[in-house]
């Protein structure tokens, strides 16, 4: 009997130590358990956390972007043109651009977590060296910082994050080198079909740079940038008056047509046209093109008199947008070879006659993004620039 209550008490001692060891892994599995849950929620906060502060960095990187462009646009005004500054001026043009780049920047503070900025996160790089220093001054680039040490845009309850040093930053670039323009497919180059000769070496000073760049011109209108309209009285930048003519005679003062179609005249626009849709990507084409290249030699057209009609009728009121008009270095029947692009607006067009209109331009600062950008060595352009993020 007692060999049989041994037998018979051995099975309940096993269930025992085994109740007693189901129940010690039970609880190690339950700590790993907690462990393991508590490294994946963990992680998963940090994962949230880095999202959040990933989204909050784009929109600090574009409101930075942002307020650097709405700066260099602002700053390039036509009375960069001016033939004489005072530091005074040039102080307070830094001082509006910078209050546009904190207004841009405010519209982002009004609708995300991004706090303002404030002047001293607005920087303005300056150029070394310019090839006109009685000009105006403008800055080579403009750039912004949207400092968020310590947690100052990111300061989330709980967040791991809060403490961490992070900045965003952009730059952008006002170049005027231009040595070619590029329209892509269904764009258009806001480019007047005229071009006028303007050849130091070969016709004495050139009529643009006798008559605006050295100042030879009359000054009888300004141009009221906040109406947008012409008033009389002088601006400090000189006009300059031109004419088209059926019977050209050699004069300085001429202009050449050009011929957006390049002699294809299934291709050819009415001159109207021509000067309300500029060259079009279709119109480069047409001439074996990709782009606009300067120099390069161009198509030209001789004047007719229903032309000369058709120019009077849609620039008699002038034409406030800024286009480029082209200079070359000789006119002829066939084509001219135009050297150069200088931006204008359109005063006001006049026929004196059947075979002549006189029209005048007043230069002004053009921002284009179609201007492709040459090296260092090219010289710069004051009438035409493009504003790029360089970073």
């Amino acid at each position: 009997m007692r060999r049989a209550e041994c037998r018979t008490s051995l099975p309940c001692g096993s269930m025992a130590t085994s109740l007693r060891l189901c129940v010690a892994r039970s609880g190690v599995l339950s700590v790993w358990s907690v462990a393991a849950l508590s490294f994946v929620g963990l992680l998963a906060f940090l994962v949230l956390d880095l999202w959040l502060l990933s989204g909050l960095m784009q929109q600090a990187r574009n409101c930075c972007e942002s307020a650097a462009i709405a700066a260099a646009h602002k700053w390039l005004a036509d009375d960069l043109l001016r033939s004489s500054y005072q530091q005074f001026q040039v102080d307070g043009r830094q001082a509006a651009c910078t209050e546009a780049a904190l207004d841009q920047a405010d519209w982002y503070s009004e609708r995300s977590q991004l706090p303002p900025l404030n002047e001293a996160d607005v920087e303005y790089i300056w150029r070394d060296n310019s090839a006109d220093a009685a000009s105006f001054p403008v800055p080579s680039a403009v750039r912004v910082r949207h400092p968020m040490a310590d947690g100052r845009i990111y300061r989330r309850p709980g967040s791991l994050l809060n403490v961490s040093e992070c900045s965003a930053a952009a730059t952008v670039s006002l170049e005027n080198r231009p040595v070619s323009f590029r329209p892509a497919p269904g764009q258009t180059l806001p480019m007047l079909p005229f071009s006028i000769c303007d050849d130091p070496g070969a016709a004495g000073s050139g009529w643009w740079t006798s008559q605006i760049e050295q100042r030879g011109g009359s000054d009888e209108v300004s141009w009221n940038s906040e109406l947008r309209i012409f008033e009389q009285g002088p601006d400090g930048i000189p006009e300059i008056l031109v004419q088209l003519t059926t019977d050209p005679a050699g004069g300085p003062d001429e202009l050449a047509l050009l011929d957006f179609s390049g002699g294809d005249q299934a291709a050819a626009r009415s001159l109207k046209r021509q000067i309300e849709e500029g060259l079009r990507s279709a119109d480069l084409e047409v001439l074996g093109l990709k782009e606009l290249f300067l120099p390069m030699v161009f198509p030209a057209l001789q004047p007719q008199a229903e032309q000369l009609a058709e120019v009077q009728a849609e620039l008699a009121a002038g034409r406030v947008e800024p286009s480029l008009l082209m200079l070359c270095s000789r006119l002829a029947s066939t084509g001219v070879s135009l050297q150069r692009a200088v931006a204008v607006r359109v005063v006001d067009a006049v026929q004196s006659d059947a075979q002549t209109v006189r029209l005048r331009f007043q230069p002004c600062v053009m921002v284009t993004a179609l201007a492709v950008t040459g090296s260092p060595e090219t010289p710069e352009n004051r009438y035409v620039y493009s504003v790029r993020p360089s970073n």
